[in-house]
């Protein structure tokens, strides 16, 4: 795939018939991203490296070589043998006392472990990221190191990077940090304790991390013990990891470390073979990994997975899938998407427990995975932390990525049955995994690029349009927009809304969310979209989850011209803030994350982009007019004395 058509969807054709065959992935990128910092924290002689082999070559991998290499810490790339290794040379403790920027692309964990390493090194360091890291939270770990002293400043919104660490020296004995959100955060304090000074009166005492509750994705810490022990210190978790320790004294000494295979990249073949009743054997991945995505081989078992060790290697034998009436994926969040497509071909009901974190990674990742099965004609119930999928036929859509690995290789998984199932923004898997596709051609599925839609062929869509759609997030200003153009342009404006509280007999839309549920909302969303489908002449104004709502979206916009409103959220939030009629926005971090994952929804579907920021609703209304003027003269009736030629 060349870099000129990364961005192209792709499509996806299915395997003929079940297969044997191997695969070898990629390193870990969980460790991958640990082992290079704790390479960099190795006490060593100056010039002698640290040597990290099977480095995981991805985005978020050059990530963590990037900020290092911005720390003064010089890596190199070698091969010995055929496999890869990157020599670490220097360590952090050692660099200059002075001002650092780390940017750590969209990686989450080599933001958030290097925000714990800068709080014990010198200088001054600001850490940030592309902006989808940056609605990634930082408050729990921030909130324990400020607790001990540690002098950090948000530089943007509270709780969230880009920050800046103004300290290099942390000494304490007792640490309290919250795992609820991320088990990151726990990591994070875990691979600093030796470089924590000991309190005068705590001297030669461990370094103890506590816990106010249970955290989440415990085999992730698991894995951070089992790396820090590999490099030579020791740790332990006690009281249902509430509580670490690590002993004084301790320095972190190896010169080599080899990092395993990547268990979450794995989890895809294995949901193949699991789906088309195929046998795959995964090379070098132990069964004894304390990886947190092998618990998703152990949930493959329960649908009637066969697993087998065969001379150190993982075969997979698939035998079709069945719903599993609860899974809990607390402790393997990542897999979550994977399991919710497998799920949607088993003949019955899965529910999917233990998701509070999804809401909170690249993009919404639960509402996200709802909207897309539903594109494939699969029910889907969406809870706080849950999923329900009503298994059945699902049948072949373009599936909306939404800046997300996990969602384009997750999807891709029921490309291996459907055949014409497509992927958009198929790049996004080079965060983790840059030969996804490649891997995917050699097990035997078609992956070939959907040729872009020409400019002449997208303006047809706008020519002589049956009715005009206004999209956009709450409070872009749709209804009053709709209104002007409608008296402009002699149409009759329609308020989707409005519609749908009359037809629900409710007071508001906060009285049907709270009395009927959002379910019956999008039904209700539905059934007005397919009243107004073959109507002409209209200034529809759309709610903000329309554009989310495929059967909605299909029959509203049929032969019509889609414009999205676009509005920042500082905006939304200004406009709407004080709304009670708003029940999406009551939890202001999730209406945050939801407004950044529809705009790629909005961007996907919109005809016709038209900034209102600054701009009254006249002036929109004027724009659009004009813009739509020049590719469909019959948008204003042309003796219309409000729309002059």
């Amino acid at each position: 795939m060349t870099a000129s058509t990364a961005h192209r969807p792709v499509r996806l054709s299915p395997l003929p018939n079940p297969v044997q065959t191997s695969v070898t992935v990629p390193g870990s990128k969980s460790y991958t991203i640990r082992a290079l910092i704790l390479a960099a924290l190795v006490e060593r002689p100056q010039g002698q490296p640290v040597r990290v082999w099977n480095v995981l070559r991805s985005d978020d991998g050059q990530a963590i070589l990037d900020c290092l290499n911005a720390l003064g810490i010089r890596t190199e790339w070698g091969k010995q043998a055929g496999q890869a290794y990157v020599d670490v040379f220097g360590q952090v403790r050692h660099i200059a006392d002075t001002d650092y920027t780390l940017h750590a692309n969209l990686s989450a964990a080599t933001l958030r472990f290097l925000l714990a390493v800068s709080a014990v090194i010198p200088g001054r360091q600001t850490l940030l990221g592309h902006d989808g890291l940056n609605r990634r939270p930082v408050r729990d770990l921030v909130e324990a190191l400020r607790a001990l002293g540690v002098s950090i400043d948000y530089l943007g919104e509270e709780g969230y990077p880009p920050v800046r660490v103004n300290s290099c020296r942390l000494q304490a004995s007792q640490l309290t940090v919250s795992g609820s959100t991320s088990s990151q955060y726990i990591s994070a304090l875990l691979m600093i304790a030796p470089l924590i000074e000991p309190e005068r009166e705590a001297s030669g005492q461990p370094v103890v991390i506590r816990l106010p509750e249970a955290p989440v994705s415990k085999p992730y810490l698991d894995m951070t013990l089992d790396i820090m022990r590999a490099f030579g210190v020791q740790g332990t978790q006690q009281d249902g990891y509430q509580r670490f320790e690590v002993p004084a004294g301790q320095t972190y000494t190896a010169l080599s470390y080899v990092v395993e295979p990547d268990a979450s990249s794995a989890a895809y073949f294995a949901a193949i073979a699991t789906l088309t009743g195929s046998t795959i054997t995964l090379k070098n991945l132990p069964l004894t990994s304390v990886q947190a995505d092998m618990r998703f081989i152990e949930i493959l078992k329960q649908m009637g997975t066969q697993v087998r060790v065969v001379d150190g290697d993982l075969l997979i034998e698939g035998y079709g899938v069945r719903p599993l009436p609860v899974v809990d994926m607390c402790d393997c969040p990542d897999q979550a998407q994977v399991l919710a497509v497998l799920a949607a071909f088993a003949d019955g009901v899965t529910r999917i427990e233990g998701l509070q974190s999804l809401r909170v990674k690249e993009t919404d990742r639960i509402a996200a995975v709802e909207s897309e099965l539903q594109k494939m004609g699969i029910r889907v119930e969406a809870e706080a932390d849950a999923l329900v999928i009503h298994g059945g036929q699902p049948q072949a859509a373009r599936i909306a990525t939404y800046g997300d690995h996990r969602m384009a290789m997750a999807f891709a998984v029921a490309g291996a049955v459907l055949d014409g199932l497509e992927i958009e923004d198929p790049a996004v898997v080079n965060k983790t995994y840059p030969g996804f596709w490649d891997d995917l051609r050699a097990l035997g599925l078609g992956v070939s690029e959907v040729p872009t839609q020409s400019a002449s062929e997208k303006s047809l869509e706008r020519t002589n349009p049956k009715k005009i759609v206004l999209i956009g997030f709450m409070g872009a200003g749709k209804s009053s927009v709709a209104r002007i153009l409608a008296e402009r342009c002699d149409r009759q404006a329609v308020d989707m809304d409005a519609r749908i509280l009359a037809l629900s007999g409710r007071q508001s839309v906060t009285e049907i969310f709270d009395t009927d549920g959002e379910t019956h909302f999008r039904a209700l969303e539905v059934q007005v979209a397919e009243a107004l489908g073959s109507a002409s002449e209209l200034i529809v104004a759309t709610g903000g989850g329309v554009p989310a709502n495929p059967q909605a979206m299909a029959a509203l916009t049929a032969g019509a011209t889609v414009v999205w409103l676009r509005v920042s959220w500082d905006t939304v939030w200004a406009r709407l803030q004080h709304d009670s009629d708003r029940p999406l926005l009551r939890n202001l971090q999730q209406a945050q994350a939801l407004f950044h994952q529809r705009q790629s929804v909005y961007q996907q579907v919109a005809h016709l982009q038209v900034d209102t920021e600054g701009k009254t609703p006249p002036a929109v209304a004027d724009e659009i007019i004009q813009q739509l003027r020049l590719g469909a003269e019959t948008l204003c009736p042309p003796l219309a004395p409000c729309c002059p030629a």
